[in-house]
């Protein structure tokens, strides 16, 4: 396993020596953030599409998706929405942030079953478990895949233990890049006096003395191909649902524990064809070349200012933390955050601190005493367990049990594709 080492100017990087296979809670953390793909898919049969209209009847009697199990067993429980998605796809499912859209097309000049994993299922359990439990899927509905073809990819690193602050992201000179497009983003933090939210965007014009001002990333390139360099432990500090995967991915307790800075390539569908990547296996071959062409011809970061005016860019040294991050060897097997645990959509401790709250709120609202904490948390499991009965004995529109069809639709949303958890 390689390890971060100190280089000039104290800046972190890994050595020159390329990493012989993924390091996983240590110094770095490859693979795929988001991957979008289409399959050819020969139906022996319509019965998938005949439950998907029943489904998706429902969901528009009730203005909301509605769980659907896909498998005799009463498994492979996805939210069926009352719309599908733009280019015919009448019909779209979702479980995590994972989507799937079925199309009627019969013709087989485009895809009739389009796929979107995102970023938790991405990293856990892991792409290949995704797509393999697909193609299961489609296989146990008598359906024959013929080929696919991806359409967006977005290939990261995550350098753990690098503080961004410590690379010269944000200005422009240091960059040689084909980009036209560059944009930085900022954190404001409270000061004396004055408090700001967290914002991410533009900063307003005015003197970088009045306010503190952090770097949290960069943004290089738009449309067909774009980098993003950025904090990623400010991303996810407002997203609880994935703190518990990229602590678990970083081999963290927290996900806040140490600084790590993400590079994240983003490249749809006209780039990978230039790349001569037209399906997903394709990109298992060539993700390699992709992260080379990416960090070598597209975008490098100089270890000084770029001298454009008399055209001496070539002359420009490549920035020691650039250079780790171009001898990244995208050759190596990606593995999912399975072989650690398999964590959910959402996290505990944050629905925990909103059920206190909220019991906070009541036992305020009912006038109790500041220190009446008996009373306060009496007074909330009445409330949750008043509100819980209700939902058991209402009905649906179409007479089902509310309380079960919120549970069932729950767990669509909280647990990835291809796990199930044991009952607690």
């Amino acid at each position: 396993m390689e390890k971060i080492k100190t280089a000039g100017s104290g800046v972190k990087c890994i050595s020159s020596k390329s990493p012989r296979r993924i390091t996983w809670g240590s110094e770095l953390a490859t693979g795929y953030d988001r991957l979008k793909f289409g399959f050819y898919v020969k139906w022996e049969d319509f019965k998938i599409l005949e439950l998907l209209d029943a489904a998706k009847t429902e969901a528009k009697e009730l203005h909301d998706s509605v769980p659907v199990s896909l498998s005799p067993h009463g498994d492979q429980v996805f939210n069926c929405h009352p719309t599908g998605r733009q280019g015919g796809f009448a019909y779209h499912l979702s479980r995590a942030d994972l989507n799937i859209f079925f199309s009627r097309r019969k013709d087989h000049d485009t895809p009739n079953v389009w796929v979107d994993i995102g970023s938790l299922s991405c990293w856990s359990p892991g792409y290949t478990v995704i797509i393999e439990e697909i193609k299961k899927l489609l296989r146990d509905h008598n359906g024959f895949i013929m080929r696919n073809v991806i359409s967006e990819v977005h290939l990261c690193a995550d350098f753990i233990g690098q503080d961004i602050q410590e690379l010269p992201i944000d200005h422009s000179d240091f960059w040689i890049t084909r980009a036209n497009k560059f944009g930085a983003f900022q954190d404001r933090q409270q000061l004396t006096g004055i408090t700001l939210s967290q914002t991410e965007g533009y900063l307003p014009k005015g003197s970088k003395d009045t306010i503190n001002v952090m770097e949290t990333g960069v943004q290089v390139g738009q449309g067909d191909i774009m980098l993003r360099i950025y904090d990623k432990v400010i991303e996810l500090k407002h997203n609880p649902s994935k703190q518990s995967v990229f602590s678990s991915v970083w081999g963290k307790e927290q996900y806040n524990e140490t600084q790590v800075t993400r590079v994240e390539f983003q490249l749809r569908r006209e780039v990978l064809k230039y790349m001569a990547i037209h399906s997903l296996e394709d990109l298992h071959r060539k993700k390699a070349g992709l992260w080379k062409y990416c960090t070598m011809e597209w975008a490098r970061l100089t270890i000084t200012p770029v001298d454009r005016k008399n055209r001496h860019q070539d002359r420009a040294s490549i920035h020691p933390w650039w250079h780790a991050v171009q001898t990244i060897d995208f050759n190596m097997a990606f593995e999912g955050v399975t072989r650690r645990k398999v964590r959910s959509a959402k996290n505990i401790e944050f629905l925990q601190d909103m059920v206190a709250g909220c019991a906070i709120t009541i036992g305020t609202i009912l006038n109790r005493k500041h220190d009446d904490l008996e009373g306060v948390i009496a007074f909330g499991q009445a409330a949750l367990e008043s509100k819980l009965r209700y939902l058991w004995k209402e009905k649906t529109d179409t007479g089902k049990c509310l309380f079960q069809h919120k549970m069932k639709k729950r767990w669509s949303e909280v647990w990835p594709l291809g796990y199930i958890p044991q009952p607690v």
